[in-house]
């Protein structure tokens, strides 16, 4: 990544993301008296709304969570991961097909002379 993705002051270190906008997260702030936590997250937009957070004292712990997590809700629902991004890499992806899309355009004809009266 880039840039850190950070929430109440826990560096994102993985992220999965299903088609339906909903995903997990695992998270670390090694000031924290529980300095791993494990999120559910919805994103709307670019934006990630991070709740249910289930917070431990050790990174095995919370990448186990996360694991059984994730297995678990792809199993009940049947979504499909799809490949996390993080919001600067959405807004690179926005800009650049913002550009071919502005590039495919065609200019309105120009009017003749005689036109211009209209």
């Amino acid at each position: 990544m880039n840039s850190k993705e950070i929430n109440i002051g826990y560096v994102i270190k993985q992220s999965i993301l299903f088609e339906n906008g909903y995903g997990f997260a695992l998270g670390e702030n090694p000031n924290a008296p529980d300095p791993f936590v494990t999120w559910r997250f919805s994103e709307k937009h670019g934006h990630r709304d991070y709740y249910l957070g289930r917070y431990t004292s050790t990174e095995e712990k919370a990448t186990k969570d996360f694991e059984e997590r994730v297995a678990y809700y792809q199993e009940q629902h049947k979504y499909v991961q799809i490949v996390p991004q993080t919001i600067s890499e959405q807004m690179k992806e926005g800009a650049e097909q913002a550009a071919k899309h502005n590039a495919a355009r065609t200019a309105p004809p120009k009017k003749k002379e005689q036109d211009l009266s209209d």
